[in-house]
């Protein structure tokens, strides 16, 4: 196996607080160790980032038969402990955007639909400023910088989260080598893609519950129904974005907002129900 305790996959410049420590038998499908052969060579694996982003990228637990009850009941404490005070700017936002709201559910859905007025990707519509992968930055530094790459806006999600009280962790998709979270409430995990804003219902569930049941990364990655409904919510966001002006969007010339409409408009949910989109979990240690 690979070791990764050096400081490719261990970085030095990640903070100590950030870091966790696992049970040796879950050795094997951690980080490269756990990934399916054509997923280690390429991709999400932080080559062009550092510190704390380069230790998430690299430290997570792999999702499959052996690791499914440890992820879904054990690996993430659903107790936040969370200091008042530390992260003054993500508690002041999630004030802003839960007061009034009652449930857990609702809460985590209003801060995850309001982070483009205050955190954007760099590339993905509607886009923020410019911004470099290997920034390295702490939480406070991060969200005060007002963009990130899919992993960063995890992370700012993640914290929102918790500073409310509900328990969140990141989630790395192989397949679309993308990065989005995950949150807990009423009971269960449900997915939050972090940079499209949306999460998935759980339509066969009903309408009827006084909290809206959502899917979890497990579902929304199943090679079943679960699957497509999160390509069907994928799709219903790309509609929602295509709605947008120009403008909204944010891209810079007629061709880039044109290039990026053509693409969008031929997002197929056929392919992206039967996709293999393996996945890895990791905590969000707070700040302490």
């Amino acid at each position: 196996m690979v070791d990764l305790t050096g400081p490719d996959f261990n970085p030095p410049d990640c903070p100590a607080w950030a870091k966790e420590t696992l049970p040796a038998w879950l050795a094997p499908h951690v980080g490269r160790n756990g990934l399916p052969v054509q997923w280690r060579p390429r991709g999400m694996l932080g080559a062009s980032v550092r510190g704390i982003d380069r230790y998430q990228a690299n430290q997570f637990v792999y999702f499959r038969a052996e690791t499914a009850a440890y992820l879904d009941k054990e690996y993430t404490p659903l107790t936040v402990k969370y200091q008042t005070g530390t992260l003054p700017s993500y508690e002041k936002l999630a004030a802003q955007f839960t007061t009034g709201v009652k449930t857990d559910t609702a809460k985590a859905v209003a801060l995850l639909l309001a982070m483009p007025k205050f955190f954007r990707h760099p590339v993905m519509p509607p886009l923020g400023a410019p911004a470099r992968p290997d920034r390295n930055l702490e939480d406070e530094p991060l969200l005060a910088s007002g963009t990130g790459w899919c992993n960063e806006q995890a992370r700012v999600f993640i914290r929102l989260c918790q500073v409310t009280g509900i328990p969140a962790r990141m989630v790395h998709l192989f397949g679309q080598n993308h990065t989005v979270a995950e949150f807990f409430a009423a009971g269960r995990w449900a997915l939050a893609d972090t940079s499209n804003f949306f999460v998935v219902p759980d339509l066969a569930a009903g309408t009827n519950s006084a909290e809206l049941r959502l899917l979890s990364a497990a579902q929304c990655h199943d090679r079943g129904p679960g699957q497509r409904a999160y390509a069907e919510a994928r799709q219903r966001r790309g509609k929602e974005m295509l709605a947008m002006s120009d403008a909204e969007l944010g891209f810079k010339t007629p061709a880039q907002v044109a290039k990026w409409r053509a693409a969008e408009a031929k997002l197929s949910v056929d392919e992206l129900a039967q996709r293999d989109i393996g996945f890895g979990v990791i905590n969000c240690p707070l700040p302490r």
